[in-house]
């Protein structure tokens, strides 16, 4: 190997090349498919934007739920209500909090930013809930003997929380979600 020479070959340059543009050809695609009309409503797209809420509900019963089946079954219902409703969310917000940059207008890059803001803020109150959480459990295990949440809750209560967090930004788009100028256009708003 010639330390000299630090840059990739050419071909391997070209490949990734061809594979970002394939991607944000698929990326593309995909944000011009109409939504269905089960997603087209603003009532649906703020019903799904409180899934983050439903996700971290069910974290917390879970966590709550002693151990064994129960936690297993509330833990499964946690992530199948996460998993879907992250996809459901990027569907609803036309994937506009993981589409590359060069893909959006000005419009759309300004909601994204604000989403992210917004996601960050309520990943802070996610956080800080955790920690009122954890204080409680320290509290109530020192004075009563009682404990809210076992090791096994405390695992099921982190993932909840990670896939709560995830789930913010696009929950923020959606809650606020613009129709593109071109589709306001097509539906006569």
């Amino acid at each position: 190997m010639n330390p000299t020479n630090t840059r990739p070959p050419r071909g391997s340059a070209q490949r990734r090349a061809q594979l970002r543009a394939q991607t944000e050809a698929r990326v593309q695609e995909q944000r011009q498919q109409p939504l269905p009309p089960w997603l087209a409503t603003r009532t649906a797209r703020r019903t799904l934007a409180l899934l983050p809420v439903a996700t971290f509900g069910l974290g917390v019963l879970a966590a709550t739920a002693g151990g064994g089946t129960n936690t297993a079954l509330l833990g499964a219902a946690t992530s199948v209500v996460g998993s879907s409703g992250i996809g459901a969310l990027r569907r609803a917000t036309r994937m506009l909090d993981r589409a590359p940059e060069n893909l959006l207008d000005e419009r759309e890059i300004s909601d994204r930013d604000h989403a992210y803001r917004r996601g960050f803020h309520l990943t802070l109150v996610l956080l800080g809930l955790v920690a009122v959480l954890a204080a409680l459990n320290s509290f109530l295990a020192q004075e009563a003997g009682l404990q809210l949440f076992e090791s096994v809750g405390w695992m099921v209560l982190t993932f909840a929380s990670f896939l709560t967090t995830t789930m913010l930004p696009a929950a923020a788009l959606a809650w606020n979600w613009r129709a593109p100028v071109d589709e306001a256009d097509d539906l006569g708003e």
